[in-house]
């Protein structure tokens, strides 16, 4: 696999990541982050490129990362460790430069903004002196050791990181400007229908249920429905945001999206996770609702006024997607509506941040009988830790 090959699959494949990418005839650096982080940035949050070094038995770990401050106090931060020798020559050459050029990706792997980064010419001394030979620093995989050294470089951070047997390592941070930020206008070609995206857009729950749209239409093609209706006493009301379906499986979906652009007066992360601690408990409420219009048999039609024609006596998995769960405060109140709605409705019920969901989407290769399976198997395992946190790990059993 060559460098450029690499690169794609790491983006393809990370949550969110840093890359510094030069291959002599380019260089530009390339951030993964969520929608809402990178709606931060263009509204102009502070934003810190962060260094760490890491001397362990004869090894010699760097680490880069990013922390996008879309929160004054509490901001994202994204990590990793840098272990091929080719990140190294590409970081040291992207330091000598008064700018690079920068690219923005968000869950759905596209580049939704670009423009120009710059780190003022002290920090870059500093972290040109923190980087040294870059010779001598580790390349490998990423075993045991990296892992935790990766983990000592969080810990050193913020040291409210508990790990066990914490080392303090060397750390820079760099605060970093931006330039001529420019918006890409991405179009999206469906089966059912083509959707524009631009990360500007006002319309934020539009744009979020658009997104989500685009991620099941390779899975479900003309059985997927936004916004389809049921009628009753002959008034159409709107069932749910989206309705995927296959000869053995329902999905309702609701989309809740917090409010970026739109807000103008600067919010506390109290005020923050009440707001979507409310936002998850109306959509749990919509999502039973349509599931017991479901269960009466009633006329679904879709946004052309047709009738959709499914088995509608499946039990349905029932999903809330929100752009980010954010971990502070209380969310005991959250879970519990969760266990006791599972309980009470025989649903499998998820609720999800949206790049743990689209984790789920990824690894079922577009077949619907294993994003079903995943689902159902995800719903065991809530019932089991009762953690709205819950993450899914992905393991590789190729031993080839």
């Amino acid at each position: 696999m060559n460098y450029q090959e690499r690169i794609y699959n790491e983006l393809i494949n990370e949550n969110a990541s840093l890359w510094y990418i030069s291959d002599g005839n380019v260089s530009k650096i390339r951030l993964k982050a969520p929608t809402t982080a990178l709606k931060a940035i263009l509204k102009g949050c502070k934003v810190e490129f962060l260094f760490g070094k890491d001397t362990f038995q004869n090894k010699i770990y760097f680490h880069t990362g990013v922390s996008i401050f879309d929160d004054p106090i509490n901001g994202i931060n994204i990590l990793g460790l840098d272990r091929f020798l080719e990140d190294h020559k590409s970081l040291f050459e992207i330091l000598n430069l008064n700018k690079t050029f920068i690219e923005f990706y968000n869950e759905l792997d596209t580049c939704f903004m670009h423009g120009f980064v710059s780190i003022n010419e002290i920090d870059r001394s500093k972290v040109l002196k923190l980087l040294g030979r870059i010779c001598d620093l580790y390349t490998g995989d990423l075993d045991i050791d990296a892992n935790y050294s990766l983990d000592c470089f969080e810990y050193s951070l913020d040291n409210s990181r508990k790990i066990n047997q914490p080392r303090q390592i060397e750390t820079v941070k760099c605060i970093v400007s931006f330039s001529q930020l420019t918006i890409m206008n991405n179009q999206f070609i469906g089966f059912n229908e083509d959707n524009q995206i631009i990360i500007d857009d006002f319309d934020e729950g539009g744009n979020f249920e658009k997104q989500v749209w685009i991620t099941l239409d390779n899975i479900f093609k003309f059985n997927l429905h936004k916004n389809p209706e049921f009628v009753l006493n002959n008034k159409k009301r709107e069932l749910t945001d989206i309705l995927a379906f296959y000869d053995n499986g329902i999905f309702i979906i609701e989309t809740k999206s917090m409010a970026v652009l739109n807000i103008e007066k600067e919010q506390s992360m109290d005020r923050k996770v009440a707001n979507v601690q409310k936002q998850i408990l109306k959509a749990i409420d919509q999502v039973i609702g349509a599931k017991k219009v479901l269960e009466k048999e009633l006329t679904i039609l879709d946004k052309a006024g047709n009738e959709i024609e499914f088995d509608k006596q499946i039990v349905p998995h029932c999903i809330v997607l929100v752009n980010e769960i954010i971990p502070f405060g209380n969310w005991n109140n959250i879970e519990m509506k969760i266990v006791q709605t599972i309980t009470d409705e025989k649903v499998f019920l998820n609720v999800f941040e949206f790049m743990e969901f689209m984790k789920h989407v990824k690894i079922c290769s577009g077949k619907k009988e294993l994003f079903d399976y995943h689902l159902i198997e995800r719903t065991k395992a809530f019932m089991k830790h009762k953690s709205i946190f819950l993450k899914a790990k992905i393991i590789n059993d190729n031993k080839s």
